[in-house]
């Protein structure tokens, strides 16, 4: 659906198709207030998303506010070849960690879709990780999460991951200067990445390999430009199999690599 929709089929509290088989519905007073103040909002710039408190994301719906990013269609692809991926491992319930989970969109899709997996999810924010923990009870899965800065939570612990998936902040300084302004109501935490945007992968891939399973799977999101500096950091760690995935624009947007 494109805004317009979104925004009068939440108002009308009605699904699409009923928003054009009835065109001569009216708005009541209480609706039209409303609407007035949704327009009001995204007037000043407020994500839709946001105003109306929920998104759609790989068919499935999510609570959206500002205390996490807001899921993007990019994200699906590295949910898609995470699925492709577990699937294809000979393992019966794979043990995978969604590193910096935010609205938990990532984390969920998958506890959603790989019934016998067990799914872990972490991110440094409490109030992200409180608004991941509302769409794992919205969506009826079961997912352990816990408070951490990366990996510093397991570093005394003997858990090994089949599969780390992770969409860290990678907007470089000057770029989120330069960002729409719809996106500074989003988290900055969850986008700003250094001079370059590459902080968080420089942080990540050294310690990746203490926690992935002979043979595991480390799956970035990665931005514009970015996938093959992040290839190189993976394959001076020792990962190999690695592999670039384009998103819908021709970008190189994920990257997947395996440890020896």
């Amino acid at each position: 659906m494109n805004e317009a929709e979104l925004v009068l089929t939440h108002v009308l509290d009605c699904n699409r198709l009923s928003l054009y088989l009835n065109k001569d519905m009216n708005l009541s007073g209480d609706k039209s207030v409303l609407l007035s103040s949704i327009l009001k909002r995204r007037i000043l710039g407020e994500p839709v998303q946001y105003i109306l408190g929920e998104t759609e994301f790989m068919g499935i719906k999510f609570k959206a506010d500002s205390r996490a990013l807001i899921p993007r269609p990019e994200t699906e692809i590295l949910v898609e070849q995470a699925l492709n991926q577990a699937q294809q491992m000979k393992v019966r319930s794979p043990k995978i960690l969604d590193l910096g989970t935010g609205s938990g969109c990532i984390a969920v899709s998958i506890a959603k879709s790989l019934k016998h997996a067990d799914v872990w999810a972490s991110d440094i924010s409490s109030a992200a990780l409180q608004l991941a923990g509302e769409n794992a009870i919205l969506n009826n899965v079961e997912i352990k999460f816990m408070q951490s800065d990366l990996f510093d939570a397991l570093k005394f612990k003997d858990d090994k991951f089949d599969l780390i998936i992770s969409n860290p902040p990678y907007v470089s300084n000057g770029e989120f200067h330069a960002l729409a302004k719809e996106i500074s109501f989003e988290p900055p935490l969850a986008l700003r990445a250094g001079a370059d945007g590459l902080d968080f992968y420089r942080r990540i891939v050294p310690q990746a390999a203490d926690y992935l399973k002979d043979g595991g799977l480390l799956i970035f999101e990665v931005g514009l430009n970015q996938a093959y500096f992040v290839k190189g950091m993976l394959e001076k760690e020792g990962f190999d199999q690695l592999t670039m995935v384009k998103d819908y624009n021709n970008i190189e947007r994920v990257v997947m690599a395996k440890k020896r």
